[in-house]
Formats: structure tokens, sequence, C-alpha cells
């Protein structure tokens, strides 16, 4: 017996213990994948594998394989597709689905600003975290929280060890970014946003806008501090809302000229 099939028989068995009414119904099912470990590129390195188990139905099936196929292989024939093919349009689906949500979480805690009495529970998740998937090989975190001393912020890094770098003042922290490479260690600011108030639509977000410096980039350096916006309107509107829309956009204009000026200021302490 392979590792794989220990664990999944060790796994099958917890699930039995701990729910019985569940394994019961689950038993009944034919079980199929996963049919490969979806990875999406060289963009983030991987620390493990976590297989997750859908009970689906025939029309949520269907509906994963018809986004799939259009959106991946509009141009085959579908009377053409293999077994192995089919099951991996699905299964390539739920995984992409799960990585975007997953992605705009991220994305938003990258942008969250922790008090100080927070950080003892991100550093407790973290414990926890690695206690539930220890990563092994060259690539296994060594998780240090980050220590701020007197205008200065230590971090440890996958590539360089610890490095010691300034944390500028209107930097949020790090606690978002646990084991940096050195070349993506970045300051942000706390997030201003812009919004209109329509009668129709009712609150429309336009945009958020923060302050970012990635002092060690390499491949586009960032000498001074830079403007990160998310442009977040896409919708259709009645007419009658143009004009406080409008309105709404002249606010958010003056919202991004404000914080240009501040990331010019800011040139000089950088």
């Amino acid at each position: 017996m392979s590792d794989f099939d220990d664990e999944q028989e060790r796994a099958q068995e917890s699930v039995e213990r701990a729910f019985p009414e569940v394994a019961r119904f689950l038993g009944q099912l034919p079980t199929y994948g996963p049919t490969e470990v979806f990875h999406d590129g060289d963009d983030i390195a991987p620390d493990v594998v976590v297989r997750v188990a859908y009970a689906l139905s025939r029309v949520q099936l269907m509906t994963a394989l018809s986004i799939g196929f259009t959106e991946i292989a509009p141009d085959r024939n579908a009377e053409d597709l293999t077994v192995e093919e089919v099951r991996s349009e699905v299964e390539g689906w739920l995984h992409g689905a799960a990585v975007i949500e997953l992605d705009r979480y991220v994305r938003q805690g990258q942008l969250t600003a922790y008090p100080p009495e927070v950080q003892p529970v991100m550093d407790a998740l973290a414990a926890a975290l690695d206690r539930a998937y220890p990563a092994t090989g060259e690539n296994s975190p060594v998780r240090r929280a980050p220590r701020y001393g007197d205008g200065t912020v230590t971090l440890h890094t996958v590539d360089h060890g610890e490095v010691t770098v300034p944390e500028p003042a209107w930097c949020i922290g790090h606690s978002w970014q646990p084991n940096p490479h050195r070349a993506d260690i970045t300051h942000n600011s706390t997030r201003v946003k812009a919004a209109a108030t329509t009668d129709g639509a009712g609150r429309v977000h336009l945009l958020h806008a923060y302050i970012s410096h990635s002092p060690h980039l390499e491949i586009e350096p960032e000498p001074h501090p830079v403007v990160s916006v998310d442009l977040g309107c896409t919708d259709d509107f009645a007419a009658e809302d143009i004009p406080q829309l409008a309105e709404g956009l002249r606010s958010a204009a003056r919202v991004l000229e404000n914080v240009a000026a501040e990331a010019i200021r800011l040139r000089g302490e950088s």
C-alpha cells in the first residue's frame, strides 16, 4: 500500500468515526478524482498539497464542465473529449474558482492594518497552520513574526534569511506577508476609498487607493513610493443616476490626486 493510499484509508476511518451518518451517505456515491494536482504556475511556490472532495449533483457537474470547456477548450469537439479530459475540466474549474476567490481575500488581507493587540492571534494562527500543514523540503517555511525597532523592521525572508529594512511611519506593518522574498518586501499605507451614492443603484464603490513601496524590487525597481489603485465600478446605470455617479468620479479624482501628492511628499523620506 502506498503512502497516499494509507493516508486516504486513515482519513476515511476518521470520517467514519466522527460522522457516521455522513460516511454512510457518502459511501453510497461513486467517487472520482483527483485527476491531477492543480497549480497556477511559478508565481507562488507551493508548500503543501491540500486535497478536497466535493459532493456534486449532476447539474453542478454539467455547469462546471460547460464553463471550463468554453473558457479553456472552445475549439475542441465535445464528442471527442476523453474521460480524463472531462474530469480534468470539472476539477480544474472547481480549483480555478476557489483560487480566484482565495486570491481576492489574500489581496484584501494585504491591505488590512492589524492593530497590535491582534498580532498575537495572527502569530497563533500561523503556528496552528504549521501544525496542521507541516511543509517539508527546501520550501518549508520558517515563520518569524516581524520585529520592529526604532524606524526599522526585521523580516525572515526565504532567500536572504533575516533582513532589516527601514520601516516608514506610514506603513501598516508586515504581518500579512510572512516569509517574503527580499525583493517582495512591501510597505503599504492604509487605504482610502471613494464611492458614489445613487438613487437607483444605491452606494457604488468606485475605487480604493493606497501608497506602496517595494524598495528592493529587481525587475522593475521602485525608487520612490507608488500609488496602487483598484477601480471597482463595472455596471449598468439608469441615465438619471449618471450625474450622481459623475460627482462620485470627481470625488474619486480628488482622492487620487491627494494620495499622489502625499506619495510625492514622501519621496524625501524613502
